[in-house]
């Protein structure tokens, strides 16, 4: 999509979400947008930069209608700015309206084309909406931009998702209530998840085992390379990653309900109690499990 240029009297924008704060600061967060507020009508400093800061405070409040409307209002001003699109798009995704924030994710990238969260979220929206080659093309940018989430720093390993390169620092974005935070998954993560749902179960293993060599306690990792292994009835090594998935998570129904499958169909009456335990956690899980074309 076409962007304008940035006007000449903006501002870089850094929205500082920071991780989940406790009660107390979460308190001095919920009257931030009120504290700005005079700034924003006495237009002191620059009026497009209040309304990005005020934009950030209800955001981070998720308050998502008027942090839409503050961004709107900002970008008005200062039609430039990678990251007002990037925190407008996350705040139209909480509100689910995917197409609107698809559109800011493009003017984010194309704006900033080293904005890995903007990239990791439109995949995420490209693969919901099944449209996995654009969804594989911006998961790979995201793997180009951040090789040591991609293949590792201290060990990498041939199998890995991407050669070893010099680090590459992106800038600091705002985060938010998007799909990609607090905690991003690995980028070969998302990418396996793109190639599961094509239909490419080998590749999708392979690159939830880089997301595991990246992250030994990536739990939905070994839940879903488990999965893959299932489908594919490896099932000693769908039971062992499920086994690695409960050990970091016992709560995970998937992974309990996955297990409980994998154990019956090797004769082992147990599974009965992992699937009993599943169902408690989340009644509708076999229907998930039958939708995906895994029957017990």
């Amino acid at each position: 999509m076409s962007v304008p240029a940035r006007a000449e009297s903006g501002q870089s924008l850094r929205l500082v979400q920071g991780r989940r704060q406790s009660h107390a600061s979460s308190s001095r967060s919920a009257a931030a947008p009120q504290l700005i507020d005079g700034q924003v009508r006495r237009g002191s400093g620059s009026r497009a930069l209040n309304y990005f800061r005020r934009a950030g405070a209800y955001l981070r409040q998720q308050d998502y209608d008027k942090a839409i409307s503050d961004f709107g209002d900002g970008l008005a001003l200062d039609a430039g700015n990678a990251a007002a699109y990037y925190g407008r798009a996350i705040a139209y995704e909480a509100r689910r309206t995917s197409d609107r924030a698809s559109r800011d994710y493009d003017a984010a990238i194309e704006l900033d084309p080293r904005n890995v969260k903007a990239l990791s979220n439109r995949a995420a929206i490209y693969a919901d909406q099944r449209a996995y080659e654009r969804a594989l093309e911006d998961n790979n940018r995201v793997i180009e931009l951040e090789p040591d989430q991609a293949a590792g720093v201290r060990r990498p390993r041939a199998h890995l998702c991407a050669p070893r390169r010099l680090r590459i620092c992106a800038p600091r974005f705002p985060t938010g209530p998007s799909r990609s935070m607090p905690n991003r998954p690995s980028p070969c993560f998302n990418r396996g998840r793109v190639y599961f749902s094509k239909g490419e179960v080998e590749r999708a293993i392979q690159d939830y085992g880089a997301a595991i060599d990246i992250g030994p306690k990536h739990a939905s990792a070994f839940e879903s390379r488990g999965f893959a292994y299932l489908s594919q009835g490896q099932i000693d090594k769908a039971i062992a990653d499920y086994d690695a998935a409960l050990q970091l998570d016992a709560k995970r129904a998937t992974a309990l309900y996955g297990r409980g499958t994998a154990k019956l169909k090797k004769g082992d009456a147990s599974g009965a109690d992992d699937i009993a335990a599943a169902r408690a956690i989340r009644p509708g899980i076999a229907g998930m499990f039958e939708q995906s074309g895994v029957q017990r």
